[in-house]
Protein backbone atom coordinates (compact mmCIF):
# COMPACT_ATOMS: atom_id res chain seq x y z
CA UNK A 1 0.00 0.00 0.00
CA UNK A 2 1.57 3.85 -1.45
CA UNK A 3 1.74 5.68 1.90
CA UNK A 4 -0.53 9.53 1.60
CA UNK A 5 2.07 11.53 1.88
CA UNK A 6 -0.34 14.81 1.06
CA UNK A 7 0.49 17.84 0.49
CA UNK A 8 4.31 15.77 -0.06
CA UNK A 9 3.38 13.87 -2.94
CA UNK A 10 5.56 14.30 -6.00
CA UNK A 11 2.52 15.73 -7.29
CA UNK A 12 0.65 17.81 -5.45
CA UNK A 13 -3.24 18.08 -6.94
CA UNK A 14 -5.84 20.62 -5.64
CA UNK A 15 -8.71 18.63 -6.98
CA UNK A 16 -11.27 17.90 -4.43
CA UNK A 17 -9.47 19.85 -1.77
CA UNK A 18 -11.00 22.52 0.31
CA UNK A 19 -9.46 25.57 1.82
CA UNK A 20 -10.30 28.65 4.17
CA UNK A 21 -8.91 31.64 2.81
CA UNK A 22 -8.93 34.58 5.58
CA UNK A 23 -9.97 38.21 4.09
CA UNK A 24 -10.74 36.74 0.81
CA UNK A 25 -13.30 39.19 -0.11
CA UNK A 26 -10.79 41.77 -2.08
CA UNK A 27 -6.96 42.28 -2.87
CA UNK A 28 -4.90 39.51 -2.59
CA UNK A 29 -6.78 37.16 -0.47
CA UNK A 30 -9.71 37.23 -3.38
CA UNK A 31 -6.69 36.68 -5.85
CA UNK A 32 -6.10 33.40 -3.70
CA UNK A 33 -9.68 31.95 -3.51
CA UNK A 34 -9.95 32.26 -7.19
CA UNK A 35 -7.24 30.69 -8.01
CA UNK A 36 -7.41 27.81 -5.87
CA UNK A 37 -10.88 27.10 -7.37
CA UNK A 38 -9.52 27.14 -11.20
CA UNK A 39 -6.93 24.70 -9.74
CA UNK A 40 -10.25 22.48 -8.28
CA UNK A 41 -10.13 23.49 -4.27
CA UNK A 42 -13.62 24.19 -2.57
CA UNK A 43 -13.41 27.29 -0.99
CA UNK A 44 -14.72 29.46 2.45
CA UNK A 45 -14.68 32.95 1.57
CA UNK A 46 -14.28 34.72 4.42
CA UNK A 47 -14.80 38.77 4.81
CA UNK A 48 -14.91 41.28 8.45
CA UNK A 49 -16.87 43.85 6.84
CA UNK A 50 -17.63 43.47 2.77
CA UNK A 51 -20.59 41.00 2.24
CA UNK A 52 -21.50 41.77 -0.99
CA UNK A 53 -17.49 41.75 -1.95
CA UNK A 54 -17.63 38.40 -0.66
CA UNK A 55 -20.62 37.27 -2.19
CA UNK A 56 -18.83 38.42 -5.49
CA UNK A 57 -15.71 35.99 -5.25
CA UNK A 58 -18.19 33.37 -4.05
CA UNK A 59 -20.65 34.06 -7.33
CA UNK A 60 -17.14 33.50 -9.32
CA UNK A 61 -15.80 30.28 -7.47
CA UNK A 62 -19.33 28.66 -7.75
CA UNK A 63 -18.84 29.58 -12.33
CA UNK A 64 -16.48 27.91 -11.83
CA UNK A 65 -17.90 24.50 -10.70
CA UNK A 66 -16.42 24.73 -7.14
CA UNK A 67 -18.59 24.65 -4.18
CA UNK A 68 -17.95 28.03 -1.76
CA UNK A 69 -19.39 29.59 1.19
CA UNK A 70 -19.14 33.65 3.02
CA UNK A 71 -18.54 33.81 6.11
CA UNK A 72 -17.89 37.02 8.38
CA UNK A 73 -15.36 36.36 10.67
CA UNK A 74 -12.65 38.91 12.51
CA UNK A 75 -8.99 37.04 12.17
CA UNK A 76 -8.37 38.88 15.22
CA UNK A 77 -11.33 37.59 17.71
CA UNK A 78 -10.27 34.21 18.90
CA UNK A 79 -13.88 33.48 20.06
CA UNK A 80 -14.66 33.61 15.98
CA UNK A 81 -11.89 30.62 14.99
CA UNK A 82 -13.98 27.60 15.50
CA UNK A 83 -17.03 28.78 14.21
CA UNK A 84 -14.90 29.82 10.76
CA UNK A 85 -13.51 26.27 10.63
CA UNK A 86 -16.63 24.61 11.11
CA UNK A 87 -18.79 26.39 8.61
CA UNK A 88 -15.85 25.00 6.31
CA UNK A 89 -16.09 21.54 7.98
CA UNK A 90 -19.97 21.57 7.25
CA UNK A 91 -19.71 22.77 3.87
CA UNK A 92 -17.24 20.43 2.70
CA UNK A 93 -16.73 18.04 4.53
CA UNK A 94 -13.24 18.83 5.69
CA UNK A 95 -10.31 21.59 5.80
CA UNK A 96 -7.17 20.56 3.68
CA UNK A 97 -5.67 24.18 3.23
CA UNK A 98 -5.52 27.18 5.77
CA UNK A 99 -4.27 30.49 3.67
CA UNK A 100 -3.61 32.98 6.49
CA UNK A 101 -4.04 36.12 4.60
CA UNK A 102 -6.00 38.48 6.68
CA UNK A 103 -4.17 41.71 7.85
CA UNK A 104 -4.44 45.24 8.13
CA UNK A 105 -1.66 47.97 8.86
CA UNK A 106 -2.50 51.25 10.46
CA UNK A 107 -0.48 54.28 9.95
CA UNK A 108 1.13 55.77 12.94
CA UNK A 109 4.84 57.47 13.63
CA UNK A 110 6.26 55.14 16.09
CA UNK A 111 7.03 57.99 18.47
CA UNK A 112 3.43 58.66 18.57
CA UNK A 113 1.88 55.23 17.89
CA UNK A 114 -1.26 54.61 20.17
CA UNK A 115 -1.43 51.41 22.54
CA UNK A 116 -5.02 50.77 21.06
CA UNK A 117 -3.61 50.83 17.44
CA UNK A 118 -0.48 48.76 18.30
CA UNK A 119 -3.04 45.98 19.93
CA UNK A 120 -5.70 45.92 16.60
CA UNK A 121 -2.85 45.06 14.26
CA UNK A 122 -1.23 42.71 16.35
CA UNK A 123 -4.57 41.28 17.17
CA UNK A 124 -5.25 40.53 13.46
CA UNK A 125 -1.52 40.49 11.86
CA UNK A 126 0.05 37.84 14.48
CA UNK A 127 -1.94 36.79 17.34
CA UNK A 128 -5.02 35.83 15.23
CA UNK A 129 -3.84 33.69 12.48
CA UNK A 130 -0.90 31.73 15.43
CA UNK A 131 -4.64 31.01 17.04
CA UNK A 132 -6.39 30.29 14.05
CA UNK A 133 -3.32 28.04 12.84
CA UNK A 134 -3.30 25.98 16.27
CA UNK A 135 -6.73 25.22 16.11
CA UNK A 136 -6.78 24.50 12.54
CA UNK A 137 -3.51 21.89 12.60
CA UNK A 138 -5.05 20.60 15.93
CA UNK A 139 -8.72 19.49 13.63
CA UNK A 140 -5.98 18.18 10.70
CA UNK A 141 -3.91 16.06 13.40
CA UNK A 142 -7.33 14.80 14.90
CA UNK A 143 -8.29 13.82 11.22
CA UNK A 144 -5.68 12.42 10.47
CA UNK A 145 -5.43 15.15 7.70
CA UNK A 146 -2.30 16.07 6.08
CA UNK A 147 -2.98 19.16 5.25
CA UNK A 148 -1.40 22.56 4.24
CA UNK A 149 -0.93 26.09 6.33
CA UNK A 150 0.15 28.81 4.26
CA UNK A 151 1.03 32.49 5.51
CA UNK A 152 0.86 35.73 3.14
CA UNK A 153 4.24 37.50 4.85
CA UNK A 154 5.84 40.95 3.39
CA UNK A 155 8.96 42.14 2.90
CA UNK A 156 8.18 44.79 5.76
CA UNK A 157 8.97 41.35 8.01
CA UNK A 158 12.84 42.36 7.03
CA UNK A 159 12.37 46.36 5.68
CA UNK A 160 11.70 48.15 8.91
CA UNK A 161 9.20 50.76 8.18
CA UNK A 162 9.24 53.66 11.07
CA UNK A 163 5.61 54.59 10.27
CA UNK A 164 4.47 51.33 10.41
CA UNK A 165 6.01 49.52 13.43
CA UNK A 166 3.62 47.52 14.39
CA UNK A 167 2.74 45.97 11.13
CA UNK A 168 6.24 45.22 10.71
CA UNK A 169 7.02 43.69 13.83
CA UNK A 170 3.68 41.61 13.32
CA UNK A 171 4.92 40.64 9.52
CA UNK A 172 8.48 39.53 11.62
CA UNK A 173 6.54 37.38 14.42
CA UNK A 174 4.18 35.80 11.81
CA UNK A 175 7.37 34.45 9.45
CA UNK A 176 8.81 32.71 12.84
CA UNK A 177 5.56 31.32 13.83
CA UNK A 178 5.20 30.39 10.55
CA UNK A 179 9.00 28.29 10.79
CA UNK A 180 7.79 27.18 14.43
CA UNK A 181 4.34 25.68 13.15
CA UNK A 182 6.58 24.13 9.91
CA UNK A 183 9.17 22.00 12.37
CA UNK A 184 6.31 21.07 14.92
CA UNK A 185 3.83 19.84 12.32
CA UNK A 186 6.11 17.94 9.72
CA UNK A 187 5.71 14.62 11.89
CA UNK A 188 1.87 14.98 10.99
CA UNK A 189 2.50 15.35 7.49
CA UNK A 190 1.60 18.81 7.66
CA UNK A 191 3.38 21.23 5.43
CA UNK A 192 3.49 25.42 6.63
CA UNK A 193 5.13 27.62 3.86
CA UNK A 194 5.16 31.85 4.19
CA UNK A 195 5.10 33.36 0.60
CA UNK A 196 7.05 37.02 0.69
CA UNK A 197 5.11 39.87 -0.88
CA UNK A 198 6.48 42.67 -2.13
CA UNK A 199 5.23 46.19 -2.90
CA UNK A 200 1.34 44.68 -4.51
CA UNK A 201 -1.41 46.84 -6.41
CA UNK A 202 -4.26 45.98 -3.47
CA UNK A 203 -5.90 48.73 -1.19
CA UNK A 204 -3.25 48.74 1.47
CA UNK A 205 -0.54 48.81 -0.49
CA UNK A 206 -1.23 51.25 -3.67
CA UNK A 207 -0.48 54.75 -1.96
CA UNK A 208 3.03 52.97 -2.17
CA UNK A 209 3.81 52.52 -5.58
CA UNK A 210 5.34 55.80 -6.89
CA UNK A 211 7.85 55.60 -4.23
CA UNK A 212 9.00 52.09 -5.14
CA UNK A 213 9.09 53.03 -9.05
CA UNK A 214 10.97 55.99 -8.34
CA UNK A 215 13.45 54.15 -6.37
CA UNK A 216 13.58 51.29 -8.73
CA UNK A 217 14.05 54.15 -11.52
CA UNK A 218 17.11 55.64 -9.82
CA UNK A 219 18.44 51.99 -8.85
CA UNK A 220 18.10 52.24 -5.49
CA UNK A 221 16.01 48.81 -5.56
CA UNK A 222 15.75 46.56 -7.97
CA UNK A 223 12.09 46.09 -9.73
CA UNK A 224 10.67 44.79 -12.69
CA UNK A 225 6.89 46.19 -11.93
CA UNK A 226 4.46 46.57 -9.21
CA UNK A 227 2.77 43.33 -7.76
CA UNK A 228 -0.42 42.32 -8.58
CA UNK A 229 -2.58 40.09 -6.11
CA UNK A 230 -2.28 37.20 -9.20
CA UNK A 231 1.26 37.24 -8.69
CA UNK A 232 0.45 36.27 -5.32
CA UNK A 233 -1.76 33.41 -5.88
CA UNK A 234 0.74 32.11 -7.94
CA UNK A 235 3.14 32.16 -5.32
CA UNK A 236 0.53 30.70 -2.82
CA UNK A 237 0.49 27.90 -5.19
CA UNK A 238 4.19 27.81 -5.17
CA UNK A 239 4.22 27.34 -1.74
CA UNK A 240 1.97 24.53 -1.52
CA UNK A 241 3.43 22.10 -4.12
CA UNK A 242 6.81 22.90 -3.39
CA UNK A 243 8.97 20.10 -1.91
CA UNK A 244 9.52 21.80 1.12
CA UNK A 245 8.23 23.45 4.56
CA UNK A 246 8.96 26.22 6.77
CA UNK A 247 10.25 28.34 3.57
CA UNK A 248 9.35 31.79 2.23
CA UNK A 249 8.21 31.65 -1.20
CA UNK A 250 9.72 35.09 -3.16
CA UNK A 251 7.20 37.33 -4.24
CA UNK A 252 8.64 40.35 -4.85
CA UNK A 253 9.71 41.46 -8.30
CA UNK A 254 13.39 41.57 -7.35
CA UNK A 255 12.87 44.44 -4.88
CA UNK A 256 14.95 42.02 -2.00
CA UNK A 257 17.66 41.30 -4.35
CA UNK A 258 21.02 42.70 -3.30
CA UNK A 259 21.73 44.95 -6.62
CA UNK A 260 22.92 48.55 -6.70
CA UNK A 261 21.99 49.58 -10.45
CA UNK A 262 24.38 52.45 -10.68
CA UNK A 263 23.62 52.34 -14.43
CA UNK A 264 20.92 54.31 -13.82
CA UNK A 265 22.16 56.69 -11.38
CA UNK A 266 24.14 59.27 -12.20
CA UNK A 267 26.43 59.00 -15.24
CA UNK A 268 29.58 57.63 -14.00
CA UNK A 269 32.80 56.67 -16.46
CA UNK A 270 35.09 54.77 -14.00
CA UNK A 271 37.72 54.60 -17.33
CA UNK A 272 38.65 57.74 -16.98
CA UNK A 273 41.63 59.03 -16.51
CA UNK A 274 42.96 62.42 -15.27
Amino acid sequence: MIQDQGFFSKNVLLEGKSAVVTGSSRGIGRAIALELARQGCDVLVNYSRNQSAATEVQQEIIQQGRKSIIFQADVGNLSHHQPLIEAAIDAFGKVDLLVNNAGITIISDVLAESEQDYDTVMNVNLKGPHFLTQRCANYMIEEKIKGCIIYTLSISDTLASDNRAAYCMSKAGLEMGMKVYAGRLIENGIKVNGVEVGVTNTDLARVRIPDYIEASEKGYITMFRPGEPEDVANAVIAGIKIYDTGVMIPCTGGVMTPLLNLRNMTSLNSNQTE
